[in-house]
């Protein structure tokens, strides 16, 4: 098995110890990053008091059957879009008992991009109980490995913002 990067890991952990000091259960719902950012996660050891679980659905039809995203967003706006991404971690939120979820959809290339919606193109949703799901979108550079490695960097990255937002500091 391939090492997963130390700056990754050293993401997962920070995100790892926040989410125990508040509390906290994450689950993912990944598509273009294949479950690489639960890996991360779980590739930490104690990652089994916060990590509730994980779902890797990289079809249009798994989004649907597995997450609930309606088969009309996807229709309408595209599997790489803020309204499907919103919908990934809302239906993570909805399938588990975790209380905080992460999702994301984008296009890691090298092909499969239009002028529209360039290789490179991600959104990534955060959905909380009892909290609105936060989209944001990014355009990362470099190889299908490139935009992959710093798109789980961004989840780990918004994840650990969200865990510590509310948080006083020390």
């Amino acid at each position: 098995m391939t090492e997963l990067p130390t700056d990754l890991l050293d993401l997962a952990k920070d995100v790892l110890v926040a989410a125990k000091e508040s509390g906290i259960r994450i689950t993912t719902a990944e598509s273009c990053t294949g479950g690489l950012v639960a890996g991360c996660l779980t590739a930490i050891p104690g990652a089994s008091k916060v990590i509730d679980s994980g779902f890797f659905t990289y079809s249009n039809e798994a989004k649907t059957r597995l997450l609930g995203v309606p088969r009309d967003a996807i229709t309408d706006h595209g599997a790489v879009s803020d309204i499907v991404a919103a919908a990934m971690a809302e239906g993570a939120l909805a399938q588990t008992d975790a209380d905080l979820a992460v999702a994301i959809t984008g296009i890691a290339g090298p092909d499969g991009g239009t002028k529209d919606k360039p290789v490179g193109l991600v959104y990534l949703a955060i959905a909380q109980t009892n909290r609105d799901a936060m989209v944001k979108r990014y355009v990362f550079a470099g190889t299908r490995t490139d935009i992959r490695r710093a798109t789980v960097a961004a989840a780990l990255e918004l994840l650990h913002e969200r865990l510590t937002a509310d948080q006083p500091d020390p």
